[in-house]
C-alpha cells in the first residue's frame, strides 16, 4: 500500500501494529502511500516528516474511530491532504499542508480540534482549488490558530453545531471564511486580508463575529462581511477596513453591529431586506465614502461617531442637537461609478449632500441617528481615565500640601 523514501521505516506497518493509546513516531522523510487510522492513536512527525498522497487518495484518511492525533507531519498529494469520517475526539495541530486541492476535509464527527496548521494553494483560479480547512455536518469543533493563503475558501462551515473559529488568519482565497446551514457559532479574533469577502456567513442561527480584522476586499463583488438569511448575530468590535462593502446584510433579522470601527471603506454599511430589530450602535464611521445604505426597509442607526457630522452640542451630553443622515445621493453614485470621487469636494457635491440631510430629517424609512455621538468611543474612554488620573493628582497635590503644612506648625 505504501512506498516511502525512508526504506527501513513503513508509516502503514507501524499504524497497525500499534495498540490503542499509543504514540506512533514517524521518523524524518518522505513517505508516499494511502495511510489509514481506525484506532485511537497519536501520530507524531519529526521535522522532516512528511505523507505524500498516492494517486487521488489523501495522504491520510481517519474513520470510524475516536480519540486520534496528528502532530508535526508535512502532508501533500494531488487531492485532499486528510479526510475524517465519524470521528469523535480528533486532534490535529501543528500540521504544514502543500500542493493539494484540499488541506482537512471532516465529516459526520465531534469533538474535533485544530490548531497551528499551516495551509498553502496554488495560484490556480478559484474555481479549480479546494478548501484549506472544510467541516460538514459535525458538532463541538473549534480551529484556532491557523494560516491559510491561496485557497478557495479558508474555513468552510457546512450543518456545524457549535463551532469557535478563532485567531486564524486567511489570505488571497475566496472566502475566509464561510458559514452554511450553521447554529451557535463564533469568529473572534480572526485576520482576513485581500480576499474576495472576508466573512460570508449564510443560513445560519446564532453566531457572534467579534475581535475580527477585515480588510482589503475590494473586488466588485467583494465585501469585507456579507450575511444572507441569517437570524440572530452580533457583530461586534471588528475593525473593518479599505472593503467595497463593510458589512452587508441581505434578508436577515435581529443583527447587532455594535463598538466596530469602519474605515475607510467604499460603503461601510449595506442593508437589503433586513428586519426592523436590526441596529447599528456605538460604532465609529471614519473615512468612508459612504457611510450606509440600504432599501426602503432601512435598519436603525443608534449613537454611532461619524466624521462627517457637523452638528453641535449643546445639551453638553456627548451627542449631536441634531440627526446625522446617512442617507447620500451622491455616495450612492459614487459607490457605483468610483470615477465619481474625483468630485467628492467640489460646490455642487456638497450643496447636494446638504440638501440630502436636510430633506431626509423627517424619513422614518431613511438611516437616520437621531444620537450621533460628536467624539469615537475610545477617545471617551481615555478622557474618562484622564479625568480620574487628574481628580488623584489633584486629590494627591492636595494632601501632601496639607500634611506640608501641618509638619510646618507642629
Amino acid at each position: 500500500m505504501s512506498q516511502t523514501v525512508q526504506a527501513d521505516f513503513d508509516v502503514q506497518d507501524a499504524i497497525d501494529a500499534a495498540g490503542p493509546g499509543e504514540i506512533v513516531h514517524i521518523p524524518a522523510g518522505r513517505y508516499q502511500g494511502d495511510f489509514i487510522v481506525t484506532k485511537p492513536i497519536t501520530l507524531q512527525g519529526e521535522e522532516g516528516t512528511e505523507l505524500i498522497g498516492e494517486g487521488d487518495n489523501p495522504a491520510l484518511r481517519i474513520e470510524n474511530t475516536s480519540k486520534v492525533t496528528a502532530e508535526n507531519i508535512t502532508l501533500s498529494g494531488k487531492n485532499k491532504a486528510i479526510v475524517a469520517s465519524n470521528v469523535d475526539g480528533l486532534e490535529l495541530r501543528k500540521l504544514q499542508i502543500k500542493n493539494v486541492h484540499t488541506g482537512i476535509h471532516i465529516q459526520r464527527s465531534k469533538n474535533v480540534r485544530i490548531d497551528e496548521v499551516n495551509v498553502t494553494g496554488n495560484d490556480a483560479h478559484y474555481s479549480q482549488k479546494g478548501n484549506g480547512l472544510a467541516v460538514f455536518k459535525s458538532e463541538d469543533i473549534i480551529i484556532e490558530g491557523n494560516t491559510i493563503e491561496r485557497v478557495q475558501d479558508g474555513i468552510y462551515v457546512e450543518e456545524v453545531s457549535r463551532i469557535v473559529v478563532q485567531r486564524n488568519k486567511v489570505t488571497s482565497s475566496r472566502y475566509g471564511t464561510h458559514f452554511m446551514y450553521t447554529n451557535d457559532a463564533e469568529a473572534l479574533f480572526n485576520t482576513y486580508i485581500h480576499n474576495v469577502t472576508g466573512l460570508m456567513i449564510m443560513m445560519t442561527t446564532n453566531i457572534l463575529l467579534e475581535n475580527n480584522i477585515i480588510a482589503n476586499h475590494v473586488d466588485f463583488n467583494g465585501n469585507g462581511m456579507l450575511l444572507y438569511d441569517v437570524q440572530q448575530a452580533k457583530i461586534k468590535l471588528n475593525t473593518i477596513k479599505n472593503n467595497r462593502t463593510g458589512v452587508a446584510l441581505q434578508k436577515s433579522s435581529n443583527i447587532q453591529i455594535e463598538t466596530n470601527d469602519f474605515q475607510m471603506n467604499q460603503t461601510a454599511l449595506e442593508g437589503t431586506k433586513v428586519s426592523g430589530d436590526t441596529t447599528a450602535s456605538d460604532n465609529s464611521f471614519t473615512g468612508n465614502i459612504l457611510t450606509a445604505r440600504s432599501d426602503k426597509q432601512g435598519f436603525q442607526l443608534v449613537g454611532n461617531y461619524y466624521d462627517d457630522y457637523s452638528g453641535i452640542d449643546l445639551k453638553d451630553n456627548g451627542f449631536g442637537d441634531v440627526p446625522y443622515v446617512a442617507l447620500s445621493s451622491f455616495g450612492q453614485w459614487m459607490v457605483r461609478q468610483p470615477v465619481y470621487q474625483y468630485f467628492v469636494a467640489s460646490p455642487s457635491v456638497i450643496l447636494l449632500t446638504s440638501l440630502d440631510q436636510q430633506i431626509n430629517k423627517t424619513e422614518k424609512n431613511m438611516l437616520i441617528d437621531n444620537t450621533p455621538r460628536l467624539a469615537m468611543k475610545d477617545v471617551e474612554e481615555k478622557n474618562k481615565v484622564n479625568m480620574v488620573q487628574m481628580l488623584l493628582g489633584i486629590f494627591l497635590t492636595l494632601s501632601s500640601l496639607w500634611l506640608w503644612k501641618r509638619g510646618i506648625t507642629e
